[in-house]
């Protein structure tokens, strides 16, 4: 008798006082979510290397004194920072109670295509980062015509077999401790400009694999360790390496 008093008391429950209790709930913590306890106080910024962290923040239109949930945008951040030719991939997320974190992959420049008197800058897969009006300090790449130019998207070049080959020449100078300011290109053979009065000729297969080997490399120290920055490094068919203080 007295379980099944029990069972008729539990049934006679108003439902409507458990939905007033969840309601209360949500009330309590939309409340709280809006409390300076998560008024936005840091930044933090992961993989950037071309841009500085105030420069992120300003491009991404990020401000602190905002509330956390209520105020911050991640997805705009996400998406005005993704305007820039530089970014890869970001990733804008929240973290209690105060932060918010951006996580970026970059686009790193790679080589410079000389067009006209500027500089068409561009990454390992010839993406367009941007245009310079002076010399990027990376490789720059002669010889090719540009026939489609547009920041953000790839580059389009009237000699892309040649403009493959001058990529993958930055590659493995890039691979094995090399450093060229310039790389000539034609469909005969290629100059690599060590110094502005110091080169090498040979078609870029021979030039890629003197470097692979690492002689392309000894030659050049040999050179620096005597004090020769003028002369032309002939690299032969057959791989051999000979060197005059003449230049064409």
């Amino acid at each position: 008798m007295k379980e099944e008093h029990n069972r008729k008391r539990k049934k006679r429950i108003n439902p409507f006082v458990g939905m007033f209790l969840i309601l209360l709930t949500i009330i309590g913590v939309v409340i709280f979510s809006r409390s300076s306890f998560f008024t936005v106080q840091h930044f933090e910024i992961e993989g950037n290397a071309y841009y500085t962290d105030d420069e992120i923040l300003l491009m991404g239109g990020c401000e602190t004194g905002k509330n956390l949930f209520w105020e911050v945008d991640t997805k705009k951040i996400r998406s005005r920072l993704q305007q820039d030719a530089y970014m890869e991939n970001v990733k804008v997320s929240r973290r209690l109670p105060d932060t918010v974190k951006i996580t970026l992959t970059e686009r790193k420049q790679t080589a410079a295509i000389a067009y006209g008197d500027k500089y068409v800058v561009i990454d390992a897969a010839g993406t367009v980062l941007r245009k310079a009006g002076v010399d990027p300090k990376i490789p720059v790449l002669k010889g090719l015509t540009i026939s489609k130019l547009s920041v953000g998207e790839p580059v389009e070049v009237e000699e892309k077999v040649l403009f493959r080959q001058c990529l993958e020449m930055v590659s493995v100078m890039e691979k094995n401790g090399m450093y060229f300011k310039s790389i000539v290109i034609s469909k005969t053979d290629a100059k690599a400009y060590i110094l502005d009065s110091l080169y090498c000729v040979g078609t870029p297969e021979t030039i890629m694999t003197a470097m692979e080997d690492g002689k392309l490399q000894a030659v050049t120290a040999a050179l620096f360790d005597r004090e020769i920055e003028r002369g032309k490094i002939q690299i032969s068919g057959d791989h051999t390496i000979s060197f005059t203080p003449k230049i064409d």
